[in-house]
């Protein structure tokens, strides 16, 4: 299955330093930009972009790239012509900093700094403040979803927070979700969403009686219940509670995979110690510093049936692996197949503290990256020989061997040598077979996003699109209204400018070609900064599937 070629990554200088941007002044009201190329006509509603957006606040920088103030940018796609807006998420932890002077509410890799104006002894008693009182972070720049109509940022602590699509501003108060879902702690900032609007989230409990716990949460579409109006919110409840491993070591993980029957969680040697959570958490320090790499242990899939939440006594293992983001996964003749990008060690995550980003020279082994990678879970284990390869799918190098212990140890295959991450599909093929899988690939020199990938999922065959001088973002796939098949759509991106930091253009791919459609460039009011995650919603559509 495996691309048939070795990677020949671009050997370009990383004199932009693309990261380190900062964005000083937001583009407020929209500026049209100008079409090159022809936009589909059926191509009608808005891409809406979260990422990193300012590196400080006064003389205090942040630490890490997920950090960074979250910065939002949106595309109007509106009878042929196209809008770019971008505004700061004003969030409580955006103004706070931002009347301080500094940055003063800890985030996952920077610590909040102590206040000038206090004495020795007031920083010490504020060592002793109640967690549950303290400020969490509301700097929420990770990704965007609906629930129902309403848009929200995301990051992966227990706070979204509202945005208004039409203008970007920031509305209401942050939302708590252990207002609606007793004692959630952290949740993704990837859920699934079904056709019918219902989302479904992962999160985790670490205060849960018998100890922290991963639960699988479901909001319901809006709805009229004994005549009253209740939101998505209002609906959540948890589908099903899987338990931690290890007690006082509860795994991180950025996303999770579904398919028509069945989720999919996977619990990696990647873990936040609570015990120095707790007292990092008094003497000030960040999130980062208290999680843990442990490569001696194995990595587990949990699955879960949807229709009862039951979780299937099966235990599924693996050598250690670190994955940020799910592609896909669905059933197939007895089957789970779970395709997402993996990476070798947890150490990466160091890797992206912004003292490594600003060197000119900084540079990411290639081994160390995402690669993309499938694993095969057999569902039918009962009653079967230990050493014998259970999994029996044609065209694929996957196994899964039955240990004495009874655990199915899983061994996955490289889909593409690539280094490739932010995976996205048409997301009407979620949890589905599916053939076609988009993202960036990652160029190991700065961990710039240097190179658009297209992935035939069965064969490894990759196909490139580059421009010099410019950085892509993730690519967002849009299905064209009755597509029938599977790449009738464009996929949708963001082009930067290396060399000027106000130009920012809205790139439209073909997705069976993998050439340029069209593009809009526009003129930002200030510096334009890199994003992580979108999502595009059609005109006259409350929800559309990502």
């Amino acid at each position: 299955m495996a691309a048939k070629h070795t990677p020949v990554y671009l050997k370009e200088t990383n004199n932009s330093l693309i990261w380190m941007r900062s964005c000083e002044k937001e583009t407020a009201k929209p500026v049209e930009g100008k079409v090159k190329g022809e936009l589909p006509q059926w191509l009608s509603g808005r891409l809406t972009r979260n990422g990193p957006g300012k590196t400080g606040f006064g003389d205090t920088q942040f630490n890490h790239l997920f950090d960074m103030s979250a910065l939002i940018h949106q595309f109007i796609i509106h009878d042929g012509r196209v809008t770019y807006q971008s505004r700061f998420l004003q969030g409580d932890t955006y103004k706070k900093n931002l009347k301080a002077n500094r940055i003063v509410v800890t985030e996952f890799g920077t610590g909040a700094y102590p206040d000038p104006c206090k004495t020795l002894f007031q920083r010490f008693m504020s060592f002793f403040t109640p967690l549950n009182k303290r400020d969490i972070t509301d700097n929420c720049l990770v990704s965007v979803c609906h629930f129902g109509d309403e848009l929200y940022a995301m990051t992966e602590t227990n706070v979204m927070r509202r945005i208004d699509p039409e203008t970007l501003e920031t509305v209401g108060e942050k939302t708590n979700l252990d207002e609606y879902l007793m004692a959630v702690n952290t949740a993704t900032a990837h859920p699934h969403v079904d056709p019918d609007g219902t989302v479904y989230n992962m999160a985790s409990s670490f205060a849960a009686k018998g100890g922290p716990r991963y639960t699988i949460v479901k909001f319901p579409p809006p709805a009229v219940v004994n005549g009253k109006k209740k939101s998505s919110l209002d609906q959540a409840r948890v589908v099903s509670s899987i338990p931690c491993k290890h007690k006082l070591q509860p795994s991180y993980y950025h996303s999770f995979g579904i398919t028509e029957n069945y989720y999919i969680f996977v619990e990696q040697p990647f873990v936040l110690n609570l015990k120095k959570f707790l007292l990092n958490a008094y003497l000030g320090k960040s999130f980062l510093a208290a999680m843990e790499w442990h490569s001696k242990e194995k990595t587990k899939f949990h699955v879960v049936r949807r229709d009862t939440g039951e979780i299937l006594s099966t235990k599924y293992a693996s050598d250690a692996f670190l994955t940020f983001h799910h592609t896909n996964a669905y059933e197939e003749d007895g089957h789970l197949v779970v395709d997402l990008c993996a990476i070798k060690s947890g150490d990466v995550i160091s890797q992206f503290l912004l003292k490594n980003l600003s060197q000119g020279d900084f540079q990411v082994s290639p081994s160390d990256l995402p690669h993309h990678r499938r694993y095969v879970l057999p569902l039918r284990t009962q009653g079967t020989h230990t050493n014998t390869n259970l999994v029996t799918l044609k065209d694929t190098k996957c196994t899964a061997r039955k240990l004495e212990d009874g655990t199915i140890f899983v061994e996955g295959q490289v889909i593409s040598p690539n280094i490739i991450d932010l995976p996205r599909i048409n997301y009407k093929y979620n949890g589905k077979p599916y053939t076609f899988a988009y993202g960036v690939e990652v160029n190991p020199l700065g961990v710039q996003f240097s190179r658009l990938v297209k992935m035939n999922m069965r064969t490894g065959e990759t196909q490139l699109w580059h421009e010099e001088g410019k950085l892509v973002s993730e690519p967002v796939f849009v299905a064209a209204p009755d597509a029938t098949r599977e790449e009738e759509g464009v996929v949708l991106t963001t082009l930067l400018d290396k060399n000027n930091p106000t130009f920012i253009a809205l790139l439209v791919l073909d997705p069976t070609s993998w050439k340029e459609v069209a593009r809009v460039e526009c003129v930002a009011q200030g510096k334009v900064t890199q994003t992580f995650h979108g999502q595009f919603a059609a005109t006259g559509d409350s929800v559309h599937l990502l």
